[in-house]
């Protein structure tokens, strides 16, 4: 009779260790999918940042050639008055 309660407390003590096993495993699972909405949200809101950049830079890249485009007429203008041309018009 002694076996069987030794029995019997060894099987409770192995089944509250698995329980809590169980417990520790679902909170480590909890964690994990908290974790991974979390990482969702940021990924949303960071291609939001990307789609945000990519058209400054498009902007940029616009303005930029404007610029250049009248940088570059007004250069060769000012070498056409250094070397005395006339023709000093904008085009």
């Amino acid at each position: 009779m002694d076996w069987d309660k030794l029995e019997k407390h060894v099987l409770i003590r192995n089944l509250d260790n698995k329980e809590k096993e169980i417990k520790r495993l679902e909170e480590q699972f909890e964690m994990e999918v908290m974790v991974k909405k979390s990482e969702v949200a940021m990924n949303k809101n960071l291609q939001i940042t990307i789609e945000k950049l990519e058209q400054n830079i498009e902007t940029l890249m616009e303005i930029n050639e404007k610029y250049a485009d009248k940088i570059g007429l007004l250069r060769n203008r000012l070498k056409k008055l250094i070397i005395g041309d006339k023709d000093t018009s904008l085009d």
